[in-house]
């Protein structure tokens, strides 16, 4: 009972003097805002990063996806399909089957940024270029409303021209 006492008191001591757990350094070469995006009440934030040969054109595509990002989180629209097919063959031992599955996924966002700006860009040493991009809410609120009224005063004008239209055709039978 010593000896299996010992063993198991052995056991344990050499589990617990293994090497401590693998943690996981951070990707190299992104900033530090890449993983941790900000978050502040009332502004959306989007983070893209593009590797192309033409600095300018990083710069872009990287700032372009970050908006994408924002846009995402506003309107999205997904369309989904799965298509699963199993087929056999033969008899007995000698059956044989297949079997496909794919799945095909589509996200589409359309929307207009009003008031996004770009807050960080950083280029990192393997030639990515990083974007960080913010969108205050109370600028898409206030587009909004003014967009609201426009198209208010619009359909104002449509019905008052209406209403002369008719005003004249009235006046023109009367003749």
């Amino acid at each position: 009972m010593k000896k299996l006492h010992c063993l198991v008191l052995i056991g344990l001591l050499l589990v617990g003097c293994g090497p401590p757990p693998v943690q996981k350094a951070p990707p190299p070469n992104m900033p530090s805002w890449a993983l941790n995006i900000p978050s502040q009440e009332g502004y959306l934030y989007g983070v893209g990063s593009a590797k192309k040969q033409n600095p300018q054109l990083a710069r872009t595509a990287a700032i372009g996806l970050a908006r994408d990002e924002i846009a995402r989180a506003l309107e999205l629209k997904v369309s989904s399909m799965f298509k699963n097919f199993m087929s056999e063959s033969g008899i007995g031992e000698n059956a044989q089957a297949l079997e496909f599955t794919e799945s095909v996924t589509k996200q589409v966002a359309s929307t207009t940024l009003n008031g996004s700006t770009v807050k960080e860009v950083e280029a990192t040493s393997d030639g990515r270029m990083w974007a960080l991009v913010e969108l205050n809410l109370s600028a898409v609120k206030k587009a909004a409303l003014d967009n609201a009224q426009k198209q208010e005063a619009m359909y104002n004008e449509f019905k008052a021209g209406q209403s002369f239209d008719a005003l004249e055709e009235a006046i023109n039978e009367m003749k």
